[in-house]
This record gives C-alpha cells, structure tokens and sequence, in this order.
C-alpha cells in the first residue's frame, strides 16, 4: 500500500509502501530532512509530529529489532 505524505516543514510530497495498513514511526523528509514521529492508519495520516534526531534514532533502531525478533521466529 502506498503512502503519500506531504511534509509539513517544506511541503514536499512524499511516498512510500508499507504492507500493513497500519504504520507508526519515524520519517525522514527527503528534501529538507525534517524528521517526524507519523502514525499512518487505512492509507490516511493521523498524526505526524517532529521528532529530535536523538528519537529519531532510537525508533529506527527499535523498529529494526522487532523485525529481527520477527525473523528469528519465523526461522
């Protein structure tokens, strides 16, 4: 499912897939690099709010542990 964001700092239009419909994380603007904490729900955005770069690396780094735990289970 694609996901198109406008981004509230520059107004740059983004996109990206997620398989679920249903997304909460961290986003990155990629024109002005602007970082944000969205919660995506049935293709539309209900919350998008800025994010210090210190959060914004720690929920990318929380998001890539639970796919790791994710896999090892499955393997």
């Amino acid at each position: 499912m694609q996901i198109d964001i406008k981004c509230p700092s520059c107004t740059s239009d983004s996109s990206f897939f997620i398989a679920k419909n249903v997304f909460q994380g961290p986003f990155r603007c990629w024109k002005c690099k602007a970082l944000y904490s969205i919660k995506v729900r049935d293709s539309e955005l209900e919350k998008c709010e800025p994010l210090s770069n210190e959060d914004f690396e720690k929920q990318k780094a929380d998001r890539a542990a639970k796919r790791k735990k994710a896999k090892e289970k499955t393997a």
